[in-house]
Order: structure tokens, then sequence, then C-alpha cells
């Protein structure tokens, strides 16, 4: 009777240490998924300051389609700030979850909001590039300016977030794709999750 309890014992012992693992394992996927969501808004905030402030004070000091391009590069980032911030703010809030399908979901709602984003993206730059050919037919000198500067700005605060998007979708995909690899290795029983042992 006593090598019996001793054997529950030890075997309550091992399944709880591989609980522990296995919630520690996915805890830790999902607080790497905070952190890359809190570095890329450092990113996005660090280029909206450096494209606001020069952008207000080189608008100030230029003329042409230079001061329009400027002026857009500033207003443009305003938004992207407040959208920095915003995000910030909501991934220093949340909490890392240890269930592997809640973190496997929050992994892939991530990527599609980056696949989504990307789309825009395009869209900016191929309206930036609207925007460059209609001042060709501008009569009007500062309108002609004014859509060639704000073309401009447009392809390029598209083409960065065409760039940081991707990269961080890159970054995300790789990071689902190893959870998915890990989570291959699961089975569900009556007795809870645990891990398939390969040999």
């Amino acid at each position: 009777m006593l090598r019996y309890n001793l054997l529950l014992f030890a075997l309550g012992l091992i399944l709880n240490c591989s609980a522990q693992t296995q919630d520690s394992l996915f805890y830790s996927f999902d607080k790497q998924r905070i952190k890359h969501q809190l570095n890329g808004m450092k990113v996005l905030g660090g280029w909206s300051a450096v494209n606001i402030t020069g952008g207000l004070i080189v608008r100030n000091n230029t003329s042409g389609s230079e001061k329009y391009f400027h002026e857009m590069n500033a207003i443009w980032n305003t938004v992207n700030l407040a959208l920095a911030a915003s995000g910030y703010s909501k991934a220093i809030k949340e909490t890392a979850d240890n269930a592997p399908f809640a973190v496997l979901n929050k992994q892939l709602e991530l990527e599609k909001t980056l696949l989504f984003n990307a789309g825009l993206d395009f869209a900016y730059i191929t309206a930036g590039a609207y925007l460059m050919e209609r001042a060709k037919n501008q009569q009007e000198l500062k309108n002609k300016q004014r859509f060639t500067g704000y073309g401009r700005s447009l392809v390029l605060q598209g083409s960065f977030l065409l760039i940081f998007d991707s990269v961080f979708y890159i970054i995300e995909a790789k990071a689902s794709k190893d959870l998915r690899d890990t989570m291959s290795f699961l089975f569900i029983s009556p007795s809870g999750i645990g891990f398939r042992k390969t040999f």
C-alpha cells in the first residue's frame, strides 16, 4: 500500500511538473507576442515623432512642393503617433495567457491585422502616385506643388508602413509556425492536456 501511495505521489509530481512546463511554454509564446507589439509600437512612435518634429521645422523653412511634402509628413504622423500610443497602452496592459488555443488565436489575429494593414499601405502608395500624376495636369502652380508634395509624402509614408508591417508579419509568422509546431505535440485526454513523446 505504501509503495502504491508513493507511486501515486510521484506520478502527481510528474504530471504537475509537466503542466507547469506546458503552461510556462505557452505563457512564454504569448509574452513574446506582447513584447513584439510593444517594440513595434515604439518603432512606429519613434518614426512618427521624428516626422512630426522634422516636418514642422522644415515646412517653415522651405517652399513649393517641399513645403507640402513636410507638411503632410507631420499631419500623417500625428495619426500614426496616436495609433502607436494607443497600441502601446493596450499591449502594456495585456496579460500573457497560458491556454494553448487562446495563445494561438491571439497570434493569428495579430497576423491578420498586419496583412490587412499591408493592404492599406499599398493603397496609400497608390494614392500618393495618383496625386503626383494629377499634379502634372494642374494649371495653378500652388495646386501642382501641393499635389506633388502630398503625393511624395504618401508614397514615403506608405512605403515605410509597408516595410514595417511586412517585417512585423514575418516575425509573427515565424512565431506562429513555432507555436503550431509545438501544439502538434499536444494531446487531449480525460485527465487534461499533455505532450506526446517522440522517439
